[in-house]
């Protein structure tokens, strides 16, 4: 069972209580989406709960998975008030299919959460989100707008530390939200390359435009693998690059 609403400052709430079921889902999606179907926003998502209480049954898991990659790309923001060791982890494991920032909080700071869920008005013009899961040695990146000089030497700051301690790596970039790359910034991505080219066993690139496709399948003289994917195929992905 699943108490939800969507404040007036477009934030959905859910309060999970119980195993969640397919029709729990329902009634969040069919929410969710008159909510957004009467021109309106979500400015965030935040889950209370003592403890997570799981699945009623393999279609629920199922439901709760599809409401995920319908909507992540709606929702700037999550909050996870809880002291349950599983949603603890939720952020960690979420990057692997979400583009929100998340954040937790501990039980009884409902009030803090919402704060700072309150605070995003909109979504950056310009972002770059970035992961390192050393289990899979991937080093994950999401970008969103237009990459600029300054914060792209920053993440090639970041990869040169992870690269240096634990080479071969390989990388799972996702492109679709790309708005571009100004100058500086390709010449610091291409220095890096050419640095660390042998350093990189395996490159995924993820995106639905055809120029992600028309750059995996570029002569490649070198010894990393590069392959396209598209944003449905993403745990495909995720898979093969940490092959």
């Amino acid at each position: 069972m699943v108490e939800s609403k969507i404040l007036p400052t477009g934030i959905l709430v859910l309060r999970p209580s119980g195993p969640i079921s397919a029709e729990d889902v329902d009634i969040v999606r069919e929410k969710v989406d008159s909510h957004l179907a009467a021109d309106h926003e979500l400015r965030g998502l935040m889950i209370e709960a003592a403890s997570f209480p799981g699945w009623k049954d393999l279609a629920g898991m199922c439901s709760h998975l599809r409401f995920i990659r319908d909507h992540h790309r709606m929702i700037p923001r999550v909050a996870i008030v809880s002291d349950s060791a599983f949603l603890a982890a939720l952020p960690k494991l979420a990057r692997h299919f979400h583009h929100a920032e998340f954040r937790r909080f501990d039980t009884g700071e409902s009030e803090a959460a919402l704060a700072w869920l309150s605070k995003v008005s909109e979504p950056d013009l310009s972002a770059i989100r970035r992961g390192w899961f050393p289990d899979r040695k991937l080093i994950w990146i999401y970008v969103h707008g237009t990459v600029h000089t300054g914060p792209y030497r920053e993440l090639a700051e970041w990869m040169e530390g992870i690269i240096t301690e634990h080479k071969p790596v390989s990388f799972l970039i996702d492109l679709e939200d790309l708005g571009g790359v100004d100058f500086g910034a390709v010449m610091t991505d291409l220095k890096f390359g050419l640095k660390h080219v042998g350093d990189i066993r395996r490159m995924a690139l993820v995106g639905n435009r055809h120029w992600t496709r028309r750059l995996a399948s570029l002569p490649n003289p070198f010894s990393m693998e590069i392959r396209a994917f598209s944003e449905a195929e993403e745990h495909e992905a995720w898979d093969w690059a940490s092959a």
